[in-house]
């Protein structure tokens, strides 16, 4: 069964947007709203503790990813395909789109300016997380829909040889090439 579920999945989505929710906090409004005043202002402390338990569960999910990824890497590709039609693709690739439109609205957070330099350097490196995590759901979708799909052999007549004997001349003449 596919130890990256769509419970594991959900139950990661929390502590993974919360930095995100909080940073909102900070932007700098021009008139004090009055509801805000009363609760008071954001605690920096707050937002750093949900800021580690964001970067926790982007590890745990990326190591999910890469380990479920090493796991049919090291199958034979038959077995692999029947494992990926048996747990299903559906919530890797529901991972990878929140993943990515997650990233895309993190990075429109911090490079709008209305950010403090403090808060918006924390939450660009915060967004390299994402941006790893969603590496890795990408990596593990394009294997599981490879797998998919019989690979296409192209028989030739080339001379391999010939091929490698022009790689060397070729070799040879960039070596005399000034380029620099």
């Amino acid at each position: 069964m596919n130890p990256f579920n769509a419970i594991t999945f959900a139950a990661l989505c929390g502590p993974l947007a919360q930095p995100a929710a909080m940073a909102q906090d900070f932007i700098v409004q021009p008139a004090p709203i009055m509801a805000r005043s009363i609760s008071g202002s954001p605690s920096l402390d707050d937002y750093a503790r949900s800021v580690e338990e964001g970067r926790k569960a982007l590890a745990k999910l990326t190591n999910a990813m890469d380990d479920y990824y090493i796991r049919l890497v090291e199958t034979d590709s038959d077995a692999a395909r029947a494992y990926v039609l048996e747990s299903g693709i559906e919530t890797t690739e529901a991972c990878e789109l929140f993943l990515r439109a997650f990233e895309e609205d993190i990075k429109k957070t911090f490079s709008s300016g209305d950010l403090p330099d403090f808060i918006a350097t924390e939450l660009r490196a915060y967004w390299r997380h994402i941006a790893k995590a969603r590496s890795s759901a990408t990596r593990l979708n394009d294997f599981s829909k490879g797998l998919m799909h019989n690979a296409i052999e192209y028989h030739s007549e080339t001379d391999l040889l010939a091929v490698k004997e022009l790689a060397t001349l070729t070799t040879a003449k960039m070596k005399l090439l000034k380029l620099h």
